[in-house]
């Protein structure tokens, strides 16, 4: 299973609210956002550090799913820390 399929089930499962793939003005695509609180996960393969700049800039909270292979206990955390940053 993908990285970006572990952290969509994790997500569902706390029963948060999400778009997938959403295109955004800013010309990028979204894996994932949170659209009212303008919060953004992408996959590692999207997150080149100019995306990531580029979206910050235009006042969205990015989150970028770490590199290599995370077991469910990262995953969980790295879902922890998006659910933080949504309550913020």
């Amino acid at each position: 299973m993908r990285k970006l399929d572990s952290v969509i089930m994790e997500l569902e499962g706390r029963g948060l609210k999400f778009r997938l793939q959403t295109s955004l003005r800013v010309g990028y695509v979204a894996d994932i956002l949170f659209k009212k609180e303008k919060i953004i996960i992408l996959d590692t393969r999207n997150a080149d550090p100019f995306a990531v700049r580029k979206l910050a800039a235009a006042g969205y909270a990015v989150f970028v799913i770490p590199e290599g292979k995370l077991d469910d206990d990262q995953i969980r955390a790295f879902c922890d820390e998006v659910e933080k940053g949504l309550k913020s």
